[in-house]
């Protein structure tokens, strides 16, 4: 049975939270359920951290392990366990509007995007704070259009360090993006200073072209066995509602969303946004749209916006290079994260057995009848292959029938040095949804699964 926790708000503030005296740190006790019933995986547990923040988005954790959270329009929040475990400190690091989902820490750096720039903050990890400027470590970012997240991925080369900017479209299907130059529906990859704060902010459209023709880079991860050739990314599909010859029940379940691989050793390619997409469900209308019938699910087919680009078109990876796996349409994959085991143990963290495996956070469909998503998946790495059939669910929302509604919609992720994963789920702003979804979530195995597994 689970219960309704409904704050009863006083100006800005809630009662089941205690706050501090100086308004900058909130406390929330353990045991706020979850609103909607989610369904966990066998042997594992999740709970919520905090709730009613404002739509969480990107997480990270910072060195003395704080998790920081980018709150879209409201700025950057630490979260701190106490340490008899009875609940969380929420700490105001930044109180910025204009942050929108990327976020990185390296060590006394703190990254964040806005919807045309990358900065960097001096951070203090154990004071909470930053000094009060930031430097510009990246103009020119397209600061509009239907997607201004602009996820973000340090990564590490020996010495040198380099900072990773997604950018999404101009509209839902952007006929721009098809040029490099337009700054639109790629990644791109820029060598950071020593000092960022005595440093010329770079160009964005100057930054070395990693992959183009990816519409929604939204979650950016390295292979953990190949880390400096690798990169993950995943994507979420174009709304085809409106193409030309395509009934509703076929993009009711179609296009499917993506997982790329990003062969770094190799010359920016595109992977084939606006004109190109995936297959998920070639019987989605086996009347209406029968010509897809004699295809198989991660098929590429082309929208038809211009007649020299078809499905042969589309099937030339020298146009288009297919995703490493195809997730079910309108599922809205959101972030990755492989899980490396912590190196003291910890009888909250994943199991051994789970090493090097990918997580994947599905925000959850708008529209789709009936819903899908809502909920974390488990995407296998061990074997050669990637495959559909082996993703799981890790949570879920046991009944999709309401969602969006009161549903959790997963985010951001990240793994903690106790092996355990958290979730930023956040509400949807477009319709206004009950800000009890919007929250921290924690994913642990029970002590009886670790058991098990650690014997």
């Amino acid at each position: 049975m689970f219960a309704i926790y409904r704050p009863i708000i006083l100006g800005a503030l809630f009662l089941g939270c205690l706050v501090s005296a100086d308004n900058r740190s909130t406390f929330q006790s353990s045991g706020v359920p979850f609103e909607n019933p989610v369904t966990v995986a066998s042997g594992f547990d999740a709970h919520i951290l905090f709730s009613n923040l404002t739509t969480p988005r990107g997480i990270a954790f910072d060195s003395v392990g704080n998790l920081l959270v980018v709150e879209r329009g409201f700025g950057i929040t630490a979260f701190t366990e106490a340490r008899n475990g009875s609940g969380w400190e929420r700490t105001v690091v930044i109180a910025s509007p204009n942050f929108t989902q990327g976020i990185q820490v390296d060590d006394n750096r703190l990254y964040v995007s806005t919807a045309g720039q990358a900065l960097v903050y001096n951070y203090n990890a154990a004071a909470k704070t930053v000094e009060e400027n930031p430097a510009i470590v990246v103009n020119g970012i397209p600061p509009d259009g239907d997607l201004t997240t602009h996820t973000l991925q340090l990564q590490r080369i020996g010495t040198t360090t380099k900072l990773l900017i997604a950018s999404g479209p101009f509209t839902n299907i952007d006929p721009t993006a098809r040029d490099p130059s337009s700054g639109r529906s790629q990644i791109r990859s820029f060598i950071l200073p020593r000092n960022p704060f005595d440093s010329t902010p770079q160009n964005f459209i100057n930054g070395d072209l990693i992959a183009f023709g990816i519409r929604n880079p939204a979650g950016l991860a390295f292979s953990p066995t190949s880390p400096s050739t690798t990169l993950y990314v995943v994507e979420n599909g174009a709304s085809i509602d409106n193409t030309t010859g395509l009934t509703a029940a076929f993009v009711n379940d179609n296009p499917a969303d993506e997982l790329e691989l990003v062969d770094l050793q190799q010359p920016a390619a595109t992977y084939g946004f606006p004109d190109c997409t995936t297959l998920w469900n070639p019987f989605a209308d086996p009347v209406g749209d029968e010509n897809f019938t004699n295809l198989t699910q991660g098929a590429q087919f082309s929208l038809l916006l211009e007649p020299d680009k078809g499905d042969a078109f589309c099937q030339d990876q020298r146009n288009n290079i297919p995703p490493a796996l195809s997730f079910q349409a309108h599922s809205v994959p959101l972030d990755i994260k492989f899980y490396a085991p912590p190196e003291n143990s910890s009888q909250h963290a994943f199991p051994q057995s789970f090493k090097n495996d990918a997580f994947v956070a599905l925000h959850g469909s708008f529209s789709r009848i009936p819903p899908t998503g809502y909920g974390v998946v488990h995407v296998p790495f061990s074997g050669p292959d990637l495959s559909t059939e082996n993703i799981s669910f890790m949570i879920q929302v046991t009944d999709l029938a309401p969602c969006p509604g009161h549903c959790i919609r997963p985010v951001g992720l990240a793994f903690g040095i106790d092996g355990r994963l958290y979730v930023s789920s956040d509400g949807s702003g477009e319709v206004g949804f009950n800000s009890l979804n919007l929250n921290i979530i924690i994913i642990k195995p029970t002590s009886k699964l670790f058991v098990i597994e650690a014997v």
